[in-house]
């Protein structure tokens, strides 16, 4: 099992490094200001491998593959990154039929670009369901997946991430571990208002309002299951610790810890 933290500036790897985690995701998702070749020289000094996460629009807007991933393929190479994440447009909850078509036709380049490199290239769960994963894997084995937890809860009554356990278990390459309280807000939503009302539009702002990226234990996710499940099918990779500031890593490494030796 490895346990890590992100950074998103140079200033966040130098202080994640003295956290010592198993590895470090370099971030460019939200206004990140990472000198990569310093990032990296403090980290192979201090014996610590990173991930990247890929540039996506904050505001969950489909990002082109071929225009905003594939020219940082070569970056993820200098810095051996151990995985590389992006978002997709795949989830029919959040994206049109045309994002999505989009989306697929440009895959083929990343994913070639990425194994043609020696990149291993993984898709972050976002309101995912089984049968969208299972279009892209059959088409692409060799992706990995980030599941996500806090986006499993998003935009549903049951969190998707334990269908992408039980059915993908083999595929994924990391766990974003952070908490959020998008169960009972969406359950207070829908009280008003048909599933079928809202546009992809108000669906995607209401999931970025209740993307919180809380501290274990500060929402209302049940991790004992999803963390059960993962051990019942012997997962035993990475785990990113992703709450809203990675100061509180130590922390949520030990809750983390306690939480999986319980469940």
């Amino acid at each position: 099992m490895q346990i890590g933290t992100y950074a998103r500036t140079n200033e966040q790897v130098f202080r994640g490094i003295e956290s010592e985690p198993d590895f470090i995701e370099l971030r460019m998702d939200v206004n990140h200001q990472i000198v990569f070749n310093e990032a990296k020289t403090a980290l192979n000094k201090a014996g610590i491998p990173c991930t990247l996460h890929l540039p996506s629009d904050q505001n969950w807007k489909p990002s082109e593959l071929s225009e905003d991933i594939v020219p940082y393929i070569d970056l993820a190479q200098m810095i051996d990154a151990k995985l590389v994440t992006f978002h997709s447009s795949l989830s029919s909850l959040l994206y049109s039929d045309k994002e999505i078509d989009t989306f697929l036709q440009a895959l083929p380049l990343a994913y070639d670009t990425a194994k043609e490199s020696g990149v291993t290239l993984a898709i972050e769960t976002l309101g995912l369901y089984y049968a969208e994963m299972l279009m892209v894997l059959d088409e692409f084995p060799d992706l990995k997946i980030d599941l996500d937890i806090g986006h499993g809860q998003l935009l549903a009554s049951r969190n998707r991430a334990l269908a992408h356990i039980e059915h993908y278990c083999q595929n994924i390459g990391m766990v974003n571990v952070h908490d959020n309280n998008a169960c009972e807000g969406f359950a207070g939503i829908l009280e008003s208002k048909k599933m079928n009302e809202f546009t992809q539009e108000e669906l995607r702002k209401m999931a970025k309002i209740c993307d919180k990226h809380l501290p274990i234990g500060d929402g209302s996710i049940e991790f004992s299951p999803i963390f059960a499940a993962l051990k019942q099918r012997n997962y035993d990779g990475r785990f990113l610790m992703l709450c809203s500031d990675p100061l509180y890593f130590s922390k949520e490494r030990d809750k983390f810890t306690d939480l999986w030796v319980k469940s």
